[in-house]
Formats: structure tokens, sequence, C-alpha cells
């Protein structure tokens, strides 16, 4: 027998064929044995710890929010409240698709993380080709784009989905101590992370695309990779991004965007209300909204629908005018919250795996609401990045709950920890106990 190992403790064989009897020693002393264990076992089944419980409230606060701001872009149009209704919509079916995550488990899609991860490499696959071959009406171009799925009424974007199956395979590779101690081990994560960011980057989605790097760092530092070897990743990635701009990956209409940044304060008229035009809006709705923000009635930017996709990339930006700056801090203060409680159920957990999930979701809630919340007040360029539970959005709200399942199954799965302690092997009476069957 092995002298320390992980188990599920929702499974209930966890010492078959063992030759001893099992006793287990709680936190607070207590021994289980034979079907007090199982009683244990079967209260953890519906236990939902302080941190998944903060985690879900939050995301529903900032899913709440983000209709209700929607709901205000929206009011008073001839157009009704078609987006509004839609992103009700999405929310239920986000919420049914956690639900599933969290009864399948983690482990169960960690089981086939490396087919999910590459079904969406083939999706995205298609996508690339979509824009030299025409592939309607399953993969149309819209806007000299091609980032969409159809299914008849049903539109999906593969590369919100590519996030969540490239943090499972990536964890499912990275938990075997070996393929993250030696530098050649890093190669392969490498390899995973650059030839999604490349196909995201040609639909072209740079937003998206810019969130792998920094996923793959922070769960590298997470599985314990050595500190001479993250080095040449920061490295790495500091090169990629010029070389980035000047390789034909990016088009012209990307490379504006990231000049928007740098002349954001240029005064040429054609500049500002050309490529620079959505950063100024955006700046100036924040601003207007001042500490408190303003009424529905007074606000001009609803009115007047002064900001483009305001209830999308920049809903931030609406936000910060609707609510001003107590508002946008509060927001700004649920994502912090939301993070710990990431970070939080990630050091919860001896499981590699389980933790390499907790921190990948993490880091692409967070590295996501960054880039967002950057791009709206000119610190960052102009990337399409949607706010994780608050912006329009359904293939990215579903992705986002997606992750938030995965996150609460790690925290309700916690494994058990089998050693010589805190463990008891007793070999009298095994006969009455049911886990030795």
């Amino acid at each position: 027998m092995p002298a320390c190992m992980a188990i599920d403790p929702m499974t209930p064989a966890i010492a078959h064929g063992w030759p001893c009897r099992l006793r287990r020693v709680s936190a607070t002393g207590h021994r289980y044995n034979g079907p007090a264990m199982m009683d244990d076992l079967a209260d953890r089944r519906f236990a939902w710890p302080l941190g998944a419980r903060l985690a879900l409230a939050l995301a529903l606060g900032l899913t709440a929010l983000g209709v209700y701001s929607i709901y205000l872009g929206e009011h008073g149009d001839s157009g009704g409240l078609k987006r509004t209704y839609a992103q009700a919509t999405y929310t239920v079916i986000g919420l049914l698709a956690m639900t599933v995550v969290i009864g399948l488990t983690h482990w169960r899609f960690g089981a086939y993380a490396y087919a999910l991860f590459g079904a969406t490499l083939v999706l995205l696959a298609l996508l690339v080709l979509a824009r030299q071959f025409p592939l309607d009406p399953f993969f149309p171009l819209k806007r000299n784009t091609a980032r969409w799925l159809v299914l008849g009424p049903i539109q999906l974007q593969p590369s919100e989905f590519a996030k969540v199956t490239f943090v499972l395979a990536l964890a499912e590779y990275l938990k075997s101590r070996s393929n993250y101690r030696t530098l050649q081990g890093l190669i392969v994560p490498f390899i995973m992370t650059l030839v999604p960011m490349a196909m995201i980057l040609v639909e072209p989605d740079l937003g998206t695309s810019l969130l792998l790097l920094p996923t793959l760092f922070l769960m590298l530092f997470a599985a314990g990779a050595r500190k001479r070897h993250l080095v040449p990743i920061i490295l790495a990635g500091a090169i990629a991004a010029p070389l980035f701009y000047v390789s034909p990956l990016m088009t012209d209409y990307q490379k504006k965007r990231i000049l928007a940044l740098i002349h954001q304060d240029d005064p040429d008229p054609v500049w500002q209300m050309g490529p620079g035009f959505q950063l100024r809006q955006s700046k100036m709705a924040i601003g207007s909204g001042r500490w408190t923000g303003q009424d529905v009635e007074d606000a001009a930017f609803f009115r007047h629908d002064l900001l483009p996709e305001g209830h999308n990339d920049f809903i931030f930006a609406v936000i910060g005018h609707q609510w001003g700056f107590v508002g946008a801090a509060t927001l700004i203060l649920c994502y912090l919250l939301l993070l710990l409680c990431g970070l939080g159920i990630a050091s919860s957990t001896a499981d590699p795996f389980s933790r390499l999930v907790a921190v990948g979701v993490t880091a692409i809630i967070g590295v996501q609401t960054v880039i967002n919340i950057g791009m709206t007040i000119g610190l960052m360029p102009v990337t399409g990045m949607t706010l994780p539970f608050v912006s329009a959005g359904g293939s990215s709200l579903i992705a986002n709950y997606i992750a938030m399942g995965l996150l609460i199954s790690v925290a309700r799965r916690r494994p058990i920890r089998l050693a010589p302690k805190p463990f008891e092997f007793d070999r009298t009476d095994d006969r009455d106990d049911p886990l030795n069957d």
C-alpha cells in the first residue's frame, strides 16, 4: 500500500480490496470508521464551503448588475428589450451548465481534458479555414471575422469555450511533477498555449488570445515550476508581443487599436472620431459619472447612444457613468473578493489537478477583468474583451458559469489524504466494516 495517496471522498469504494480496516480522524480529532465514515462522506456530497457559496453569490450579483445595465441601455428604445431578455436567458442556461458540471465533477471532465481541448482546436481550425474558404452556414463570416459556430438558431463562440478546455488540458498535463520541473517539460505547455493563441488571433480575436500566456504562467507557478525556468517564459512573452504585432497574424484593424492606446490624447479630430473614438467616449462616460453617477433621465450616454458596444465590451464605462466612482469601485471590489475565493479554494485542496483547475479558472477571470477594465480607462488597447459575468454575450456568460462550476466542484470535493497519520489501520473486526467488502 502506498504511504500516502489522495482519494475522492464521494466514492464509497475507497477501501475496495484493502486487507485492513480504515479509520479516519477528523480535523476535530473525532474518529470515523465503518457506517459513521460513510455517513460523513454522504454529508460531504451536499456540503458547500463558504468560499464556494461566496463565489457563486458574487457571480450571480455581477450577472444581475450586467442584466440591469443592459436594461438601462435599452430602456426607452423602440427596439424593445431584446438584449435584456437574451442575457437573462443565457444566465439560466449558464446556471444549468454549471449545475451539470458540479454534478459530474471536475475529475470527470479531467479524464476527457485532452479530448475536449482537441475538439475546441478542431473548431478553431475550421474558423481559420472559414477566413479563406466559405464554410456557410456553419462558420459564416461576419464583418470580415470568423468567430461563430452556427447551428440553426444557436450561435456559439468556440474561443470562449477554448479558455475552459485549455485550463483543463493544462491542469491534466501539469499534475505530473516530471512535466514541469524540467525545461524540456515546459515545451509541451508552450505548444498547448501558442497553437490556440495563434488560431484565435487569426479569427481575429485579440482579446481572448491575450488571456492564454498569463494563464500559462500562473498555472506553471502554482504547479511548482522552477523560477529559473519561468524567467524564459516571461522573456518569451515580452518578445512574442512585438513579433505578433509585425506578423501577418494581426490585421490592420487590430494594429490601429493598439495605436489608439498610444495616441489616445492626440487632439487631431480625424483621429479622435476615427480609431480613437471608442476609447474617447468610454473615458468621457466614466468621467461624467463623477462620484455617485447620473440618473437614467440625465444620462446622456444612455439617451443618445453615445457609447458603441456599451452593452458588451464597454459595459464598465456604462456602470461608471450610471453609478460613478462608488459603483465602479464596488464592482472592482466584488472581483477582488471573487479572485480571493478562487485562490482560497485552490489552497484548500492537496490534489494537484484540482488545485491547478482552481488556479486556472481564477487566472482566466482575473486576467479578463484586468484587460477589460484597463481598456475602458485607457491603460490597455481596445481588444474586444468582455467583462466576466457582466457583459452581454451568451457564449462568454455560459463559459464563465462552466468555469464557475469547475471551481465549485473543486471546493466541494477535496480529497482525503491517506497515510499512517492521521489514519489508523486496525486488522480487528474487519468483517463488520462495509468499506472492506
